[in-house]
């Protein structure tokens, strides 16, 4: 499958394409997006229960007021995690006509009065990262994205990207690529974020077969205000503020509804088995596990691109289509 690079890996580029009043100049555009053949995914997040005992926890956060509601290590099926259902299993980016993932991906959602609660199970036969610096382009690895818009206007959005490291690349979008306006990589998630990653297997060890990594993230709503940067101040008048700042990092009230997408980005190595199209097979690679002197160090296979597999399809290989993401509603 030699799919087009999608833009999510043109940020080097953004400068080049920005809008110029009165200016002729090539603006990127998006791939063309197929009709969708489903309306976007939907999720009821409940509220985290107040649950004893949790205090303490790996990465535990607290609600504001001391009190421990979700702890974050662990099991996805137990403490307040117990409350939430997982989502529907990942598709390809570009929907069902595409063949479905290799390997099972699924996410919970919980929220309270400071934090939203990610939890994701991606199975995986080979846990393996390379990425140790917070902003490095963390999707060059194998990782787990995050994508969220509060108003759902399809701007003024959101991106946390995190390997299996537990190192996170995140960063703030004014607006789509394709309209032209900045990537803030400079934005940060601020406060008492808090996240934990740990396995089922030995991560970075090609000798045995994996069974999955689990990713958990605590996201304060104080973290969602758009950054202060000269790159939007920039911009037309009109163009600068979409409502985001006027939200003023609210937490959500019960039953409203968020614009929320996930993605995991996934390359083929040289320790998995490939057909002749490179489409990855059931059958582990045993030759190159069993090398003499122990296994090779994993490695990309050379020109062989990504996979993007997404809770919601956004129905071209283009994670800015805000338009496609999930609907995330907050229960109580």
């Amino acid at each position: 499958m030699n799919r087009p690079r999608t833009a999510r890996f043109a940020l080097a580029v953004t400068a080049s394409i920005a809008l110029i009043a009165g200016a002729s100049c090539a603006v990127w555009q998006p791939p063309v997006v197929a009709k969708p053949l489903s309306e976007p995914r939907s999720y009821q997040a409940p509220f985290a229960p107040a649950l004893a005992g949790v205090a303490g926890a790996t990465g535990a956060s607290s609600d504001g007021r001391g009190m421990s509601r979700v702890a974050l290590g662990g099991s996805l099926e137990s403490g307040a995690w117990a409350a939430a259902p997982w989502t529907e299993d990942f598709t390809d980016i570009e929907g069902s006509v595409k063949p479905a993932p290799a390997y099972r991906t699924r996410v919970k959602m919980l929220w309270d009065e400071s934090f939203l609660y990610i939890g994701a199970e991606l199975m995986e036969p080979d846990i393996w990262s390379t990425l140790a610096v917070h902003d490095e382009i963390v999707f060059h690895d194998n990782d787990f994205e995050v994508f969220i818009d509060p108003n759902g206007d399809g701007r003024e959005y959101y991106e946390i990207e995190i390997n299996a490291r537990g190192t996170v690349f995140d960063l703030f979008l004014h607006r789509p690529y394709r309209e032209g306006a900045p990537a803030i990589h400079e934005w940060n998630v601020t406060g008492a974020f808090a996240k934990s990653v740990s396995f089922k297997g030995t991560p970075d060890d090609p000798r045995d077969v994996d069974h999955s990594w689990t990713v958990m993230m605590a996201i304060p709503w104080k973290a969602f205000v758009p950054p202060t940067d000269a790159r939007i101040d920039g911009l037309p008048t009109d163009q600068q503020a979409f409502g985001e700042r006027a939200r003023a990092a609210a937490a959500p009230k019960s039953g409203e509804t968020w614009r929320i997408n996930f993605s995991r980005v996934q390359w083929r190595h040289n320790h998995e088995a490939l057909d002749a199209a490179g489409v990855r097979l059931a059958t582990p690679n045993v030759v190159a596990r069993s090398a003499p002197g122990g296994a090779e160090p994993y490695a990309k296979r050379a020109g062989l691109p990504e996979d993007n597999w997404v809770w919601s399809p956004q129905w071209a290989i283009d994670m800015h289509l805000p338009q496609f993401w999930g609907r995330v509603t907050f229960v109580r």
